[in-house]
């Protein structure tokens, strides 16, 4: 199975999984390899269109990654439309919460239901 397949396949079998529909995958086109001491974006969701964008290549070398590595970004890509960010007023300021402590439990179970399921568990070896 290609690359670009197997990402495809990867990101069925876990909306399935989590039992989200409606949500399209798309993969990140990065051509030159880029400087990991630099920040850059491994994936990111459009709440409003229901799309995802996903880097399935490593940055310096560009070549595949892992699928449990690919399947752990899926899980918290796909946490943000579970448990969405919200505003909140802290010290005075109004701020945007997309990564809270309960995001982060979310993302835990839904790494746990991957491990549980019988496709996406054979990833995680």
């Amino acid at each position: 199975m290609i690359p670009e397949e197997q990402a495809h396949f990867l990101f069925e079998n876990a909306c399935r999984t989590l039992r989200l529909a409606g949500f399209k995958f798309q993969i990140m086109n990065r051509i030159k390899p880029i400087e990991p001491k630099k920040s850059f974006r491994i994936a990111y969701i459009n709440l409003k269109t229901k799309k995802l964008v996903l880097d399935i290549y490593t940055p310096r070398k560009r070549s595949f990654k892992k699928p449990s590595v690919i399947l752990r970004t899926l899980a918290h890509e796909l946490a943000h439309a579970q448990k969405p960010p919200y505003r909140q007023l802290w010290r005075g300021n109004i701020i945007n919460r997309s990564h809270y402590p309960k995001f982060y439990k979310q993302v835990n179970k839904n790494i746990q239901k991957f491990k549980k399921d019988k496709i996406l568990s054979q990833f995680f070896t």
